[in-house]
């Protein structure tokens, strides 16, 4: 690692963000309890141009939602709660190269990348999804997204309240679609999904685990003040990692890995950014490639696997929890294995300044907190070097997809940092309350996730993350694919995965998986445009 008092970032160096101009999912993020996707096919290309320009206002924008997050984490830590008070919705929009194509030309959108404009149903062979068009992952059976199915635009709403929610967009659909059949409409719905935080485990996916814990920290300020960091900084600068993170275990990434149009992150060096790059169009500066994935989740197929594995006498005296933490690479509260591997640890999972801060190849000590953030300390026991995976299994979700210290086939950890997507994902349907004896009404329920990420490489960032490292068995290291997101189907339409788990001895035993836990059931590749394109060049 470079060693912050010599070379790299400093306040000055870290690029000025256009932060009216930007759409705020990308680089803030939504933090609301309830999203509405609206996928929708333009009809009317004037009608649709007209809507545009009304709908610009209400497009919330990185000035906006930056300032209201930054207060709504401050409350949260000094009250240990959600701030029952702080209530917000917000807009943003993204549209497909089809869509884009309709509002501009087929030679403009060209000038995209071309993994975007062949789009994700293109794309959904070499990220493992089952090529049998009967299949229920296969692009034919998809909700939103197939050849038959393609959406022109996708609206997000979030907002905090369920009724504010309902009502943003019942008026948005009225403005889309019309109100009656006697104007042209602008637009007919393609697909729509209401999505929700679990109303019994806030901030956790359906399997049970806490989500959206290790996210990259852009680089940037948004406005002339020298520390006004898009990431706050709260490292104490005596230590040189505080130039390296954000919070402890969150990596700094230069903003032009998520928008177009700023300083990227290099391979080699993370604190010397390479030069923005030119985007094409030129109005797509300050734009983001979007990528939705509607996953469906069987939690009783998931937890049935993980009760069998338990029951393996290869795996005798390691309980369910901790074969599913293995797994996942965090148990169910979030805490990560690497700092608490033999339970759970409520205390850690909580502690925002802790749970992240782990690496795999070294042992990883605390670093010092700046005075004002009046942090307790950092108690937990650290994480140790686990080169050889057997603390947390080298296949484990979350070293898969973010090896961190760890040497990979293109680079390690500078190049990990140029892999990081920004994930914006949310829950849909109804929790199962015992995924060992789920109700009727339980199976007959869809529940899963809706995947999003923002990044300015589909292809060097999202599809790099699958079909190089999740879908792979020997990279970043050996031991099996991702068993929760990677997909490899036989001659029969069986997803079989084989992994290396450690047993209770400390030996590392082969287990076999067969269930399909995750399955994609719709999506598509979108592009968030910044304001002034959608002002001056799409509407």
């Amino acid at each position: 690692m470079e060693d912050g008092h010599n070379t790299g970032a400093t306040a000055q160096s870290e690029d000025l963000l256009d932060a009216a101009d930007i759409q705020a999912n990308s680089l803030a993020g939504f933090k609301n309890d309830h999203q509405f996707f609206l996928f929708a096919a333009i009809d009317d290309v004037p009608t649709a141009k007209h809507w545009l320009k009304q709908i610009l206002p209400r497009i919330a924008t990185l000035d906006e939602v930056v300032p209201h997050n930054l207060e709504f984490k401050r409350l949260k830590r000094l009250k240990g709660i959600d701030p029952p008070g702080l209530r917000a919705i917000w807009m943003n929009i993204a549209f497909s190269a089809p869509g884009l194509t309709k509002l501009t030309s087929p030679s403009e959108v060209q000038g995209f990348s071309t993994t975007f404009v062949n789009g994700l149903h293109m794309s959904s062979p070499s990220l493992g999804d089952p090529t049998n068009p009967t299949a229920e992952g296969n692009p034919r059976q998809w909700r939103v997204g197939s050849p038959q199915n393609l959406a022109d635009i996708v609206v997000i709403i979030s907002a905090d309240n369920a009724a504010d929610l309902e009502s943003t967009t019942e008026n948005l659909k009225k403005s889309m679609f019309g109100s009656d059949h006697t104007k042209l409409a602008a637009f007919h719905s393609v697909f729509e999904q209401r999505c929700m935080v679990r109303p019994d485990q806030s901030g956790h996916e359906h399997f049970g685990f806490k989500d959206g814990i290790s996210q990259p920290a852009p680089r940037g300020r948004v406005n002339n003040a020298p520390d006004s960091f898009l990431s706050p900084r709260v490292i104490d600068s005596s230590d040189r990692r505080s130039v390296m993170f954000a919070e402890p275990g969150q990596p700094l990434v230069w903003p032009g890995q998520f928008v177009l149009g700023y300083q990227r992150q290099d391979s080699h060096n993370a604190l010397n950014p390479l030069s923005a790059a030119v985007p094409t169009p030129a109005w797509a500066r300050n734009g983001s490639y979007v990528v939705v994935r509607r996953l469906k989740q069987d939690v009783p197929a998931f937890w049935n696997s993980v009760f069998q594995l338990a029951a393996d006498a290869k795996f005798a005296g390691l309980s369910p929890e901790r074969l599913a933490a293995f797994i996942v690479g965090r148990w169910k509260s979030g805490a990560p294995i690497m700092r608490s591997p033999t339970a759970d640890n409520m205390a850690l999972a909580e502690d925002d300044l802790a749970n992240n801060d782990f690496g795999f190849k070294d042992a990883v000590l605390p670093p010092p907190i700046i005075p004002s953030m009046k942090y307790g300390g950092d108690h937990f026991p650290t994480s140790p070097d686990d080169l050889l995976g057997l603390v947390c299994p080298h296949i484990a979700h979350i070293r898969k997809a973010n090896p961190r210290d760890l040497p990979t086939d293109t680079g390690g950890r500078n190049d990990t940092l140029t892999r990081m997507i920004l994930r914006r994902g949310i829950p849909f349907g109804a929790p199962v309350a015992n995924p060992m004896v789920p109700t009727e009404q339980e199976l007959a329920t869809e529940r899963g996730l809706m995947f999003v990420s923002y990044q300015t490489s589909i292809k060097n960032q999202f599809e790099f993350l699958l079909n190089h490292w999740a879908d792979v068995d020997d990279q970043p290291q050996s031991g099996g694919m991702d068993p929760l997101l990677g997909q490899r189907f036989d001659s029969s339409g069986v997803n079989r995965r084989k992994i290396l788990i450690p047993a209770a001895d400390g030996s590392l035993q082969q287990a076999e998986v067969d269930a399909t836990w995750i399955t994609p059931t719709g999506g598509g590749y979108f592009f968030s445009p910044s304001i002034a394109a959608m002002r001056d060049r799409l509407s």
